[in-house]
């Protein structure tokens, strides 16, 4: 019976060669996005669980780990610099706006970029932060690249900058090279002044997501496997 199926088996160079080529390729994709999945869900339940601990102030930021401040909630006092960043193409509800980052200096002399949530393009810019001394609260989160840009268009030195990509280098060198702004960002609560409307999280997929880009990738691996033996035991057309 083996002797007879191998005999039989004759699905061509081109399609064993088309099988040997995106096989290993659409299993590695699948096994990648279950990686990422379980990476998404150890990120949502450290932030599900650490927003919710009590706030910290300010003061307490230099007393724990760089890593164990990652989606605390941190209380600070002090006052925004009116020398936003505009994030461009934030889509929000199927509408195109800004992601609206502000610098704030706080009472020991040290300054915070400050995610302020999403406005709409149309609004007419209305990003103008408050003055005055304030108490705002936000969650910690590490800088890391905001937006993409594809065009590397030249950014404006003027403020307020409007950007495709924000980086901390980037911000650092916009703000001034004698400003020395902590490697961090606080995206704002809604209830803080200046909030705008949030739309921040820890990543933009959640691990469902990917296992469900897996199971697609997987899928169709299988059909691959199956088309594969069934050419291969397709009996020849007749002329």
């Amino acid at each position: 019976m083996r002797i007879f199926l191998i005999k039989n088996f004759n699905p061509g160079v081109w399609m064993t060669c088309f099988v040997i080529f995106f096989l290993p390729l659409l299993l590695y994709l699948g096994s990648w996005q279950i990686s990422r999945g379980f990476e998404k869900k150890e990120i949502w339940e450290a932030y599900s669980v650490n927003k919710t601990l009590t706030p910290l102030a300010e003061k307490e930021l230099s007393v724990y780990k760089k890593e164990d401040l990652i989606y605390r909630s941190v209380v600070i006092k002090g006052s925004y610099i009116n020398q936003s960043f505009l994030l461009d193409n934030r889509i929000y509800r199927s509408k195109k706006g800004y992601e609206i980052f502000t610098p704030f200096k706080s009472e020991s002399q040290k300054l915070y970029l400050i995610n302020r949530g999403w406005t709409n393009d149309d609004a007419g810019y209305p990003f103008a932060a408050p003055e005055g001394n304030l108490h705002i609260e936000g969650i910690i989160s590490p800088f890391e690249k905001y937006g993409l840009n594809l065009s590397k268009l030249k950014v404006s030195e003027s403020f307020p900058v409007v950007l495709q990509e924000l980086t901390y280098s980037l911000a650092s060198d916009l703000l001034g090279k004698e400003v020395n702004i902590e490697n961090l960002v606080i995206h704002l609560s809604a209830a803080s002044e200046g909030s705008l409307e949030p739309i921040w999280g820890p990543s933009e997929l959640k691990a469902p997501r990917h296992w469900g880009y897996a199971a697609q990738w997987l899928g169709l691996a299988l059909v691959l496997v199956f088309l594969y033996f069934y050419y291969g035991f397709k009996p020849p057309s007749k002329q």
